[in-house]
């Protein structure tokens, strides 16, 4: 899913520019809008709309509208069947449907999006877990005074009647099939965004000067779902030497195989103690190096994680790896989400919404740490 283009060509948005133009032409100044033209600019308006909203945005924006609607992951998206007519209003003011005629539908490019594997667990996702945390959610807020939720006093907890964390609940066996859901959205969303290595120097900043032995690790995934960062790292640098090892819980790991022979999986909590390192003690009682006795993986990659937990959390994940990094070789690469302060999309603000549901706080727009470490202040992490 390409978030960089919009659903519709440029040349059908210049026709629809062109046409609420011509509309204008016919408006006075000094009087009320008629209401004819006033329907149409508004059905054209809101074509427009969905013509130049990206597929990243449409979904995020069906998301939180539907709510209950289980429809856009069972969509007929071609016919006359009494299923398409009791769906059809609805679905045609979401951008789920054009109308050919009285009896007749046609799917829309956001309904062909819908139907992707990763799509529909995203929306299952949003709808049958997420759902209820919504609608929970301002009782939730008001008993707290409006305070930010912690780790394990927010809307879930509320919703599912729980002491746990958010992410320690989904690892709960009942929801097994969730946590699939999860795993397949979250690869989806990341292979529909801008890749972080078509603008950072990876070859130059990681590659250059790194043990080239077989048994030298190159990047270490830590969290990195279905290993599709892996695989893409594999694909853009395909003569790299060292190890590509995933890491993520051992229902994840188990999900994304056996690594089609790009990445070796390995079930890691990265809230315990990193087992891939370099030999820190023989750094500091020497600090020195001889003969590759402390090597230690290239490049820690943690990519979209530390979003989904509070400052004290994604403190103690840093410790870990900071602990199996080797000095002066050893780096860690973060690609975060920055919510900015102003003109935030809604496809960010809606992160931050799941982020609030899932007791994490408003995480991405107001952690310091993130801001920190953003803009290089590493030293006050």
């Amino acid at each position: 899913m390409d978030t960089s283009c919009t659903l519709q060509p440029v040349g059908f948005v210049k026709t629809l520019i062109e046409r609420i133009s011509n509309l204008g032409s016919d408006l006075k100044t000094d009087g009320m809008l008629q209401p004819e033209i006033q329907k149409k600019l508004q059905d054209l308006t809101k074509e427009l709309t969905f013509a130049v909203e990206s597929p990243r945005d449409a979904l995020g924006r069906l998301a939180f509208v539907v709510r209950e609607m289980r429809s856009p992951y069972g969509l007929p998206v071609r016919g006359q069947a009494d299923e398409a007519a009791l769906l059809a209003t609805p679905a045609r003011r979401l951008g789920l449907l054009s109308q050919i005629d009285q009896h007749h539908w046609a799917a829309t490019p956001l309904s062909n999006i819908c139907v992707a594997p990763t799509t529909k667990a995203g929306l299952k996702f949003m709808f049958d877990f997420m759902g209820p945390v919504f609608h929970k959610m301002p009782e939730s807020l008001g008993k707290r005074s409006y305070h930010s939720p912690t780790a394990t006093q927010g809307p879930l907890q509320d919703t599912y009647n729980t002491k746990l964390a958010g992410y320690d609940l989904i690892m709960e066996p009942q929801w097994a099939d969730t946590m699939k859901d999860i795993n397949l959205f979250m690869e989806g969303r990341r292979q529909g965004t801008v890749s972080w290595l078509k603008f950072y120097p990876f070859a130059e900043n990681v590659l250059h000067n790194a043990d080239v032995s077989d048994e030298s690790v190159a990047v270490v995934d830590v969290g990195g779902g279905l290993g599709h960062g892996l695989i893409e790292i594999k694909e853009t640098v395909p003569d790299i030497h060292g190890r590509l090892i995933l890491q993520d819980l051992p229902n994840t790991v188990q999900q994304a195989g056996d690594g089609k022979g790009v990445f070796e999986p390995m079930a890691h909590d990265f809230f315990t103690p990193q087992p891939v390192k370099g030999t820190i003690e023989v750094l500091l009682e020497t600090n020195v190096c001889e003969d590759n006795i402390c090597a230690g993986p290239r490049a820690f990659l943690i990519r979209q994680v530390l979003h989904d937990w509070p400052d004290a959390e994604c403190r103690k994940i840093l410790e870990h790896l900071a602990v199996a990094m080797r000095t002066g070789y050893s780096k860690l690469l973060i690609n975060e989400y920055i919510v900015p302060e102003v003109g935030a999309s809604d496809f960010m603000v809606s992160i931050d919404l799941i982020m609030m549901g899932l007791s994490v706080s408003l995480k991405a727009a107001l952690s310091p740490l993130l801001y920190r470490l953003a803009f290089g202040d590493v030293a006050n992490v």
